[in-house]
């Protein structure tokens, strides 16, 4: 009566357990379960077993369990798997009639083998996931029986301060239900605190999630700008849409980039009163503060884009115009204005797909999110399909000039980012990020090659 819709969400392999027992509980005498004694998963199958079901965790407890003359035997989803062997060796004498049905999830069964490979040529095992999974402890256990340092976290703050100084060959193994943000996370602090990658570490940082990319494209789009418009251009209008975008195309709600808002902001805004004019310096100001106000307010995340995507634009597009005196209403102007809005939305949502799990656990409505994954990469195919078409076309029919083809390279790389995307080629998030900055860049240097040609 209160309208509360209940999700089942058990995991299919633990249902086809319960299928097997259900069926086995028709012919066998005993339903011999192997597993952990206090785990849930146990409570539930042998719940399902009833009277037939006995609980089989050790050797030991093989020895003890009465003969039958027919016997079906399962696994906890989670259970090792070398063990699970051992148990039904031992158990040939106990019956008559086997059935044995190897019920361990495949993922689980692989993540162990894993574990014996890598103990040939690792001295040190991370192993991540919750400290009550039984599956993230088995992982721990097997690790351990090779006599290998083992270090189990939930998380990557549980990795910071360790001491890296006696580990040579490190080995990163994670649960089957734990998020692959935890596990990049994990992965990125472990570079931090190795001396040898910490600086190749806080560069690819920088470059993937600062602002010296999305900035190096800005001035080039900028160049493109005043150039397709057909408006006289500056460099020292260039210099103050650089800094503009360096202060405002990050967010600014860490210190160091407030910082970074400020003294970057405050150059663009003097360079522009001193090269330009003060109307055009108001307009520098108003935007920074637009960006700073935007990342300090409580707006979702998705709006906080959309904010973002308009104060790049105005970086880009109306700044330069703005400074230039030029700004009117034409195909070019509104085919710049498309392109922006595709391209910058475009690459928010497919880092944010890319960190989709992340923000549904930690409650960002994303853009990605926002939209939904299917829905995202379906429209954001169609926008670059259409915005493509039209610039090819807009040169023939005289709606801008030649230079606008420049802007389709950048274009056909975000929609290849879309490919790497479903294919997975990149685990780390970082690296798949650092692809979607680098795309920037691209335009700056057509821009070069059309001002040098």
């Amino acid at each position: 009566g209160r309208g509360i819709k209940i999700i089942d969400a058990t995991c299919p392999m633990v249902l086809k357990v319960h299928s097997i027992i259900r069926k086995a509980a028709r012919t066998a005498d005993i339903i011999a379960i192997a597993g952990d004694r206090n785990h849930p998963e146990m409570d539930s199958h042998l719940g399902v077993a009833g009277d037939k079901g006995y609980l089989v965790h050790s050797i030991e407890d093989v020895r003890k369990m009465p003969a039958a003359k027919r016997i079906a035997v399962v696994a906890q989803t989670t259970f090792e798997v070398e063990l699970f062997k051992e148990i039904i060796k031992e158990m040939q004498s106990k019956a008559e009639v086997l059935d044995v049905t190897d019920t361990i999830c495949r993922s689980t069964s692989h993540r162990q083998s894993e574990v014996h490979e890598l103990a040939a040529d690792h001295d040190t095992f991370v192993v991540i996931g919750g400290r009550t999974s039984a599956n993230t402890g088995r992982l721990a256990e097997i690790a351990a029986q090779e006599d290998r340092h083992v270090i189990r976290v939930e998380n990557a703050d549980q990795l910071k301060g360790i001491d890296t100084s006696e580990m040579e060959r490190v080995a990163i193994i994670a649960g089957a239900s734990t998020p692959q943000w935890v596990i990049e996370d994990c992965i990125e602090t472990l570079q931090a605190v190795h001396a040898g990658s910490g600086l190749k570490n806080a560069a690819i940082n920088s470059l993937a999630r600062g602002s010296l990319l999305p900035a190096v494209g800005s001035s080039g789009l900028a160049f493109g700008t005043m150039a397709i418009c057909r408006a006289s251009y500056h460099f020292d209008v260039l210099l103050a849409v650089f800094l503009l975008a360096l202060a405002c195309t990050s967010p600014t709600n860490m210190r160091r980039s407030r910082i970074k808002w400020f003294i970057a902001g405050t150059l663009a805004v003097i360079l522009t009163a001193t090269a330009c004019s003060i109307k055009c310096a108001l307009l520098a100001a108003g935007i920074a503060l637009l960006r700073i106000l935007a990342d300090h307010s409580s707006l979702d995340e998705y709006i906080k884009s959309i904010i973002a995507m308009l104060v790049f634009m105005a970086i880009s597009l109306i700044l330069p115009l703005s400074a230039s005196g030029t700004i009117r209403i034409c195909p070019a102007s509104g085919l710049l204005v498309a392109f922006i809005t595709v391209f910058y939305l475009g690459g928010r949502v497919m880092i944010g797909l890319k960190n989709m799990e992340r923000d549904a656990i930690e409650g960002n409505l994303s853009l990605a999110r926002f939209i939904g994954e299917k829905r995202a990469i379906a429209l954001l195919e169609y926008a670059i399909m259409l915005l493509a078409v039209a610039l090819f076309l807009s040169f023939p029919l005289k709606l801008a000039p030649a230079l606008i083809y420049g802007l389709l390279p950048p274009l056909f790389m975000l929609a290849k980012g879309i490919d790497l995307y479903n294919d997975n080629v990149f685990f780390d998030n970082r690296a798949y990020q650092l692809y979607i900055q680098s795309i920037w860049p691209i335009l700056t240097g057509i821009m070069l090659l059309w001002l040098l040609g």
